[in-house]
């Protein structure tokens, strides 16, 4: 209980945080070798849902590399703990003539119309029926995503359906 009430103090100082104007350090960032990181500790912090990683060669965008990682890292997160064992994940690095992307999706049980208008939404929590871990989140992770997101002047997207799993995309513009 003490575990997880200090990550939920911790998941809305960040939160505070980051609404006062975050204090980020701005750089170029090579995504393709960050999600590499991020999908490695994922692999062994779940290796019941297999991670398919394809992050091509050096794909670069401005941001702040710790934010960047932790935003990746609760999109992992969440695919192994709302999808049962066994669930494929994968993740891709791509980059077109506006943005940089990076997409998290799965085949699990994928969310509901109105869920998806209220996922990033702070504490929202979808149906308590769906397939969860043991770990009870604080429903700020994807609060945190967005946040992160807007501040880095991209925005976070999501594509599901019921039954057919998820796509989380965040788009890095390219200034």
């Amino acid at each position: 209980e003490s575990m997880r009430m200090s990550a939920l103090v911790e998941d809305l100082l960040t939160l505070a945080r980051m609404d006062q104007g975050p204090k980020m350090e701005i750089k170029p960032v090579n995504l393709s070798e960050l999600v590499s990181d991020a999908v490695e500790s994922a692999r062994a912090a779940g290796p019941g849902h297999p991670i398919t990683l394809d992050a091509g060669s050096e794909i670069y965008a401005l941001g702040d590399a710790n934010r960047i990682h932790q935003v990746i890292a609760n999109l992992l997160a969440n695919a192994r703990v709302h999808t049962p064992v066994g669930t494929q994940i994968r993740v891709a690095v791509s980059q077109n003539d506006k943005e940089v992307l990076v997409s998290v999706s799965d085949n699990g049980p994928g969310l509901s119309d109105a869920d998806r208008e209220k996922i990033f939404e702070r504490f929202y929590r979808v149906d308590p029926s769906r397939q969860r871990s043991s770990q009870e989140g604080s429903g700020l992770g994807l609060s945190i995503v967005d946040a992160v997101m807007r501040s880095h002047g991209g925005h976070v997207s999501v594509d599901s359906k019921l039954g057919e799993g998820s796509t989380f995309t965040l788009h890095f513009p390219l200034n």
